[in-house]
């Protein structure tokens, strides 16, 4: 996949996504494969009863996180399947991010995003705005947390 199809309109990049790379799910479906065939079930119970007690909420965190991958990409969903607000607005407005929106810097739906990623987007926004798309992927800093700034 080329770096253009990886970069989400919210101006995240999937390439730097675990969900995307599938990293933490293979390594929780790794982990979940040996707990099974060690049978750590018995280990937990009978030498680490106190240590873990709570063995049974950890195997389903451990199922759970399985499946943190995301089978594509935003610009690899249908149009009318996307559920994301800020993909279906520039889906709407002919936009490849929201860079190229007048109003991006203190939009609503952008908001929303910084409760894991602060200010992230924003930033990558500002940058791709200034740089333009294909230099901003070559060189620019490409943000994804909120303490990356």
């Amino acid at each position: 996949m080329d770096k253009r199809s990886l970069l989400a309109y919210c101006g995240l990049y999937c390439g730097d996504c675990a969900g995307y790379s599938g990293e933490i799910a293979e390594a929780a479906k790794n982990l979940r494969e040996a707990t099974r065939r060690y049978k750590f079930q018995q280990t937990a119970t009978h030498l680490f009863s106190k240590e873990l007690k709570d063995y049974d909420k950890f195997r389903k965190m451990l199922d759970f996180m399985t499946k943190l991958k995301c089978p594509k990409t935003c610009r690899e969903i249908e149009p009318e399947r996307v559920k994301c607000e800020i993909s279906k607005c520039c889906r709407d407005k002919g936009f490849f991010t929201c860079h190229e929106c007048s109003i991006f810097e203190t939009c609503e739906k952008l908001e929303k995003m910084k409760g894991l990623h602060g200010d992230s987007c924003i930033n990558n926004l500002r940058s791709i705005k200034e740089m333009g798309v294909d230099a901003w992927l070559c060189k620019g800093k490409r943000y994804w947390f909120a303490d990356d700034e």
